[in-house]
């Protein structure tokens, strides 16, 4: 999906903070004097991260900001990478009788199921994604493998029916990451 890169971040099993990289660092920075015991997930992989909160909000802002982009000459700076792909004849033959190049057809397509939260490949992410959180912050808990096996398989029922005496903020965090899942 085409979306910014979000985290949310816990101290034990109650939520702290969620926003972007930036955001979500000064609000931390804020509400903790230590940030010794936070574990901090990004939003679409499920993926524990770490960030430096040592020094000033000017120092956090440096450290963390978009590096000048260096200039170069032709289609990187576009962000093209040019890589090879294989495919049968009949699919050859489709994208030969598009209207515009094999190039741009392939990216309107990736681009169409990118942005389709819905799309199989997507849900399929957000599934590897919720059982990344899921083992780092519930992989103790009790039916902790019965709602993985449910999140998988698709059954909300029985997922939901699985998580129900998780920790308040863990249960809700886990609902909102499944919504486009069932």
């Amino acid at each position: 999906m085409n979306s910014s890169t979000t985290y949310t971040a816990f101290s034990g099993d109650h939520y702290l903070a969620s926003g972007e990289m930036m955001e979500l660092i000064l609000k931390i920075k804020q509400l903790q004097e230590t940030t010794e015991n936070i574990l901090i997930f990004n939003d679409q992989t499920g993926r524990q991260t770490d960030f430096d909160y040592t020094g000033s909000e000017q120092e956090i802002r440096e450290r963390y900001a978009e590096p000048e982009p260096t200039k170069k000459v032709g289609r990187p700076k576009l962000g093209v990478i040019s890589r090879e792909i294989t495919l049968q004849k009949k699919h050859w033959d489709w994208l030969d009788q598009q209207s515009a190049s094999a190039s741009a057809i392939i990216r309107k397509l990736i681009d169409k199921e990118l942005d389709d939260p819905n799309s199989e490949s997507n849900k399929m992410l957000a599934k590897q994604a919720t059982d990344r959180f899921m083992l780092a912050m519930l992989g103790n808990m009790p039916n902790y493998e019965e709602a993985t096996r449910a999140l998988y398989q698709g059954d909300r029922e029985v997922f939901l029916k699985m998580i129900q005496d998780y920790p308040k903020d863990l249960k809700k965090y886990l609902i909102q990451k499944t919504q486009n899942i069932f």
